[in-house]
């Protein structure tokens, strides 16, 4: 057979050439209906298993990630990305507040509000400030979990997986209307608890208090790193003014 693709002769499902696999299909509707979850999503595989897996053992399942276990799993930047858009979107299109909006707006109604336009950035960007809060959480737990034998970027995918799984948590609350009512918390007391509980499962050399501790001082560390990032922000700011 001649692979398509690299025009080598080989032998079985895939081109052992180039990895391409043998059963081309001439491009038609079907084709397309299979490429998009294939693809772009991989809902028939990737996603479903990797939601299941964080929904079921998100630390074992993180931690199998990181040792080398990752055919199955959908990739963490690509996860992210879908479930905080997926999250971004819903409360758009349903008209409600995201826990972003809502920071936001309380952050007006406490005073008079400086750096508006960072504030508007914000708000209209929110899949954007989710990422960049990504590596700076990351870099607390690193520091928070420093004699572990985890570099910074295993740390990063860790927090990648979980502010993913966290998103689409928030996903499955957007569709609380009342505003008023304290339900509205329960996605991020939810998604605060899911950290936990990854946290307690991924780093499992460890006691569980002392993993409880260590998770707090996380905590600590970031709100320290996101007040140090806001004033030289506002330093910059008014220095470009």
């Amino acid at each position: 057979m001649i692979c398509k693709n690299c025009e080598q002769n080989f032998n079985g499902n895939y081109c052992s050439n180039c990895g391409q696999n043998s059963n081309v299909r001439k491009v038609d509707y079907k084709y397309l209906i299979n490429e998009i979850p294939n693809s772009i999503f991989q809902i028939n595989r990737g996603f479903l298993f990797t939601l299941k897996e964080l929904f079921t053992r998100p630390g074992h399942s993180i931690r199998e990630f990181l040792e080398g276990k990752r055919k199955n799993h959908f990739k963490p930047l690509a996860f992210i990305i879908f479930t905080s858009t997926l999250y971004v979107l819903a409360h758009y299109f349903i008209g409600n507040q995201t826990f972003i909006d809502d920071a936001i707006s309380g952050y007006k109604t406490g005073g008079k509000v400086e750096n508006s336009d960072l504030i508007n950035w914000i708000s209209k960007n929110q899949t954007y400030v989710i990422l960049i809060l990504v590596p700076f959480f990351s870099l607390a737990s690193y520091l928070a979990f420093l004699k572990s034998k985890y570099n910074y970027f295993e740390h990063l995918v860790l927090n990648i997986y979980i502010t993913g799984q966290q998103m689409f948590i928030y996903f499955i609350f957007s569709f609380i209307f009342d505003r008023n009512s304290y339900l509205i918390l329960l996605p991020l007391l939810l998604g605060m608890a899911f950290n936990f509980w990854t946290y307690i499962q991924f780093f499992n050399k460890k006691s569980t208090f002392k993993k409880m501790l260590l998770i707090v001082l996380t905590y600590i560390i970031f709100l320290i790193l996101i007040i140090m990032g806001m004033i030289v922000i506002s330093i910059a700011i008014k220095t470009l003014e």
